[in-house]
C-alpha cells in the first residue's frame, strides 16, 4: 500500500510487456523502488522522449520538476523521504550495493541491449514488441529494425562490448550472472531481511532476462542459477502480485 503524501511524484516509463512491469530494466528498476518505499505515485505511459531531460526513460515528475536517470532519480527520492528503502545500510554495504548495481548496469544491461537488439537469432522475434513498444506501423519494422540494429551495434562498439565476437560477448554476461548468483547465494534479499535498491535493480534485470519469450545464452545461463530465479519471483510476488506468475 502506497502512503499518501503532500507530494505529487509522476513516473514516465514505456508500456509492459512480457509478463514484466517494463521492458526497460531501468524503469522496472524505478517503479519497484517506488514501491518498496511506499511512495504514492501515478503512471504515464511514454510516447514520446522529447520532454525527457536525457532523452531517455525513465523520468519523473515531482511537484514541477523533472529528473531523469533512474540511479540519480532513487538518490534524491531517497535523500527527500528519510531514506525509506536502503537507510538501514552501513556505509560499507552502501559502497558494495553500488559496486554490484554498477555491474549490472554498465556491464550485463549492454549484454542484455546485445541480445535484444543486435543477436541475430532474436532480433527478428524482437520486431513486434519493437513495433508494440514504439507505435509504429508493421510495413515500417523491417527498416526501422535494421537502423534500430546498426545504432544499437555502434553504441556498443564505442562501448567496447561490441568489439567482440557473439561468444566472447556472451561468455562476459555469463561470468556477470555467475558473480551476482554466488554473491546472492542463498539469501533472500542482497543485504538482509528486506530488500533494498539493490535487490530493485537485480529484480530488474533478472527479469527482462528471464522473462523474454526468446532463448539465448544469457537467458540459458540465468535461468541455470535458481537463485536469482527465485529473487526475481519474490520481488515479484512483493512488488507486483497483479504480474507474478
Amino acid at each position: 500500500m502506497t502512503a499518501e503524501l503532500p507530494v505529487s511524484i509522476t513516473l514516465y516509463q514505456f508500456t509492459p510487456m512480457f509478463g514484466l512491469p517494463n521492458p526497460s530494466p531501468f524503469c522496472m528498476k524505478l517503479e519497484t523502488y517506488l514501491r518498496l518505499a511506499g511512495l504514492a505515485h501515478k503512471v504515464v505511459t511514454l510516447k514520446s522522449l522529447k520532454q525527457s531531460p536525457t532523452g531517455k526513460a525513465p523520468y519523473i515528475e515531482i511537484d514541477g520538476a523533472v529528473i531523469a536517470d533512474s540511479g540519480l532519480i532513487i538518490n534524491h527520492l531517497e535523500r527527500r523521504f528519510g531514506h525509506p528503502v536502503d537507510g538501514r545500510l552501513t556505509l560499507v554495504q552502501r559502497a558494495e550495493s553500488l559496486a554490484l548495481q554498477r555491474l549490472m548496469e554498465e556491464h550485463l544491461y549492454w549484454v542484455a541491449v546485445y541480445m535484444r537488439w543486435v543477436d541475430p537469432g532474436t532480433r527478428a522475434l524482437w520486431r513486434p514488441h519493437m513495433q508494440k513498444l514504439l507505435g509504429l506501423p508493421a510495413f515500417t519494422m523491417p527498416i526501422i529494425a535494421r537502423l534500430a540494429a546498426r545504432g544499437i551495434m555502434r553504441t556498443l562498439r564505442g562501448q567496447g562490448l561490441g568489439r567482440h565476437t557473439p561468444e566472447v560477448i556472451w561468455q562476459m554476461g555469463t561470468a556477470d550472472i555467475q558473480a551476482l548468483a554466488h554473491w546472492l547465494g542463498n539469501r533472500a534479499w542482497g543485504f538482509g531481511e528486506a530488500p533494498t535498491a539493490f535487490d530493485a535493480g537485480l529484480a530488474a534485470i533478472i527479469g527482462n532476462i528471464i522473462r523474454t519469450p526468446w532463448d539465448n545464452p544469457l537467458r540459458a545461463a540465468a535461468l541455470k542459477h535458481t537463485s536469482l530465479v527465485a529473487h526475481f519471483e519474490r520481488m515479484m510476488a512483493r512488488c507486483f502480485p497483479e504480474l507474478a506468475a
